[in-house]
């Protein structure tokens, strides 16, 4: 299994274009702006997952505002043709607002339409859409037209019609899951819980790793954990995690939806993951500047904590 970070920045990311627009200028946004290999540059929160040993499929966790730039930055380098399944925390706009871009990313046939001669791209069959009730609740309005039901009938041998013209779009199909419960995307066994993520708002984390015997945990959005995470997080009859990826807005400053560093330093100290990386970093974080400090702050609790940065590949291997 290999996780591949697309984005670990907030919902403006860095660069932000209010800093790029003041004067002076943000020093972490000018950086980030002016030097294309800055690990200052972050993307909205996403992964993909990778089942190496299951036919090389991939599973995109979060599809935000900047699903494109990410696409195009970090899936040639890897070989990546196609993403096979979503997988959604939230219904925000930093987890959801690129869903129409799945369409360059799934598989599709080329055909040619035998009554206009049209050459139109067809999915092959939709792309499961993972995600709770409540986020298909958010999302209801904003993409029925790429979503199927499984009665949706078969295209027929003409897309187009005088009256209504062939659209190229993503074809996509919901698929619930319970929090707690586990369920297999792409091979893979997922096992959801909740966190809260400002007051009065729930947004799901994601434990993964079971068929290579690791525990990698993706927490994109919180700002505190509830109680059934806090129990699965600290459950002492189980092994520890080996990777924690989760949200730190800030290093010290409050956010009411949002982790900040020493927030989670706080957490990490009962949970006692092997590795911790951070993600959501807005441009408070600087990586050549906190990076080694956040590291010696996890050291004085016997603890590895990094901040995580767009393009970082995690493999797990078998254990």
């Amino acid at each position: 299994m290999e996780v591949v970070i697309l984005g670990s920045g907030p919902s403006s990311s860095v660069p932000s274009i209010r800093c790029l627009l003041a004067n002076p200028q943000c020093t972490v946004c000018h950086e980030a702006h002016t030097n294309p290999h800055s690990r200052n540059r972050r993307l909205n929160p996403s992964v993909l997952v990778r089942n190496l040993a299951g036919g090389g499929r991939n599973l995109l966790v979060d599809c935000g505002k900047t699903f494109r730039e990410a696409a195009l930055r970090v899936l040639p380098p890897l070989g990546v043709t196609a993403v096979h399944s979503v997988l959604l925390t939230h219904g925000h706009a930093d987890a959801c607002l690129g869903l129409d871009d799945l369409r360059e990313v799934q598989a599709s046939d080329e055909r040619v339409d035998p009554i206009t001669g049209e050459r139109q791209k067809v999915p092959i069959e939709p792309m499961l859409l993972h995600c709770s009730r409540a986020t298909r609740e958010e999302l209801r309005g904003k993409f029925e037209y790429m979503i199927e039901s499984e009665d949706t009938p078969p295209p027929p041998p003409s897309l187009s019609t005088p009256s209504a013209p062939f659209r190229w779009v993503a074809k996509t199909r919901f698929q619930f899951f319970e929090s707690l419960t586990p369920f297999t995307a792409c091979g893979l066994e997922i096992l959801p819980f909740p966190v809260v993520h400002g007051a009065g708002y729930i947004s799901n984390a994601f434990e993964f790793g079971r068929e290579v015997g690791v525990r990698f945990v993706y927490i994109s959005d919180v700002s505190e954990l509830t109680p059934e995470a806090r129990a699965l997080l600290t459950d002492p009859s189980r092994p520890q995690i080996d990777v924690l990826l989760i949200d730190a807005l800030y290093i010290d400053k409050y956010h009411g939806t949002h982790m900040n560093v020493l927030d989670v330093l706080r957490e990490i100290r009962e949970i006692r993951p092997k590795r911790t990386l951070l993600t959501g970093m807005s441009h408070d974080l600087d990586y050549e500047r906190d990076n080694a400090l956040i590291e010696r702050l996890g050291q004085d609790m016997g603890l590895l904590v990094q901040m995580a940065y767009d393009g970082l590949r995690l493999t797990f291997l078998e254990q």
